[in-house]
């Protein structure tokens, strides 16, 4: 399965490779032919409309294999993270029989292996948490007490991971794939509804929003659950909900970005005249209208 998605992944960028010089090589014969118009064909004495211009079928050979190519990065990244999710452990085996109060879900004492495990970096405030499980009338506390204090070392020692990177550009690739059906569902509307598509003028936004979605999703990441960004290691895994949030901000980038610039203005403006509402909305909705 690794292997297949490291093919389909070569073949997708060399199509894309192939639009760009295609286009650019078009573009440079016919410098003034940028415009594909629908024009009418007759069939059976009805008429219709035929879409087959050049800049408009590389255009979305582009975005397709660019969805492509970000759908197969997924694939790989995850695999990539689901083999380095590993708990930590530290040996701990009492002294005599123990009953452990329940503790996090993310603690598991195996007591066939004579280990406690975690799934996480474990904090002080986490450490003291873990020692209050056993009763500090124990003979086997101080021996529980000295584990959890080497547990909460591995937890936080430096593996030389690549760890949370990993995920950080899992979360990057999300919102190219939010960002992207965005961008195939307001192509077909140009290309299709308004019936006529201005390659000339619009190659840029189509050419950047993947790279927009990328920023996108990692900021996402970093502003919800930033703080995994300074783990070493991949332990308790993904969350759904923040992949979920980093497509959407992916999807809805251009409400995202305006939404920062509000923030913005409100903390680093230095005048009081009041915002044109109106005006605000145009601009963000320029982009989507005029593609």
């Amino acid at each position: 399965m690794k292997t297949f998605a490291y093919y389909l992944t070569a073949i997708i960028a060399l199509d894309i490779i192939a639009a760009l010089l295609i286009a650019w090589f078009k573009s440079k014969k016919e410098p003034a032919k940028h415009v594909d118009t629908l024009k009418p064909a007759q069939t059976a004495g009805k008429e219709h409309y035929t879409n087959f211009g050049t800049y408009t079928i590389l255009t979305a050979v582009f975005i397709g294999a660019t969805t492509l190519l970000s759908l197969s990065f997924f694939s790989i990244i995850h695999d990539i993270i689901s083999s380095q999710i590993k708990p930590f452990s530290a040996e701990w085996k009492p002294k005599d029989s123990i009953t452990l109060r329940s503790g996090p879900e993310w603690f598991y004492y195996d007591q066939k292996k004579g280990t406690v495990n975690s799934l996480q970096a474990i904090t002080e405030k986490d450490k003291s948490s873990l020692t209050e499980l056993l009763n500090k009338d124990s003979k086997s506390y101080p021996s529980y007490s000295q584990a959890i204090d080497a547990l909460s070392y591995f937890s936080n020692q430096d593996g030389g991971s690549s760890g949370y990177c990993w995920i950080l550009l899992l979360y990057c690739v999300t919102g190219v794939i939010g960002v992207q059906l965005r961008t195939i569902n307001n192509f077909v509307g140009n290309a299709c509804f308004k019936r006529g598509f201005d390659f000339g003028i619009w190659w840029p936004w189509y050419l950047l929003r993947p790279l927009i979605g990328f920023i996108t999703g990692g900021v996402v990441f970093l502003l919800i659950d930033g703080k995994l960004f300074y783990s070493t290691q991949i332990t308790g895994g993904l969350s759904a909900v923040v992949l979920a949030l980093a497509f959407i901000g992916g999807f809805s980038a251009d409400d995202f970005y305006d939404m920062l610039r509000r923030i913005s203005k409100r903390i680093f403006s230095t005048t009081t005249q009041p915002e044109n509402k109106d005006e605000n909305k145009q601009k963000v909705n320029a982009g989507e209208k005029a593609s």
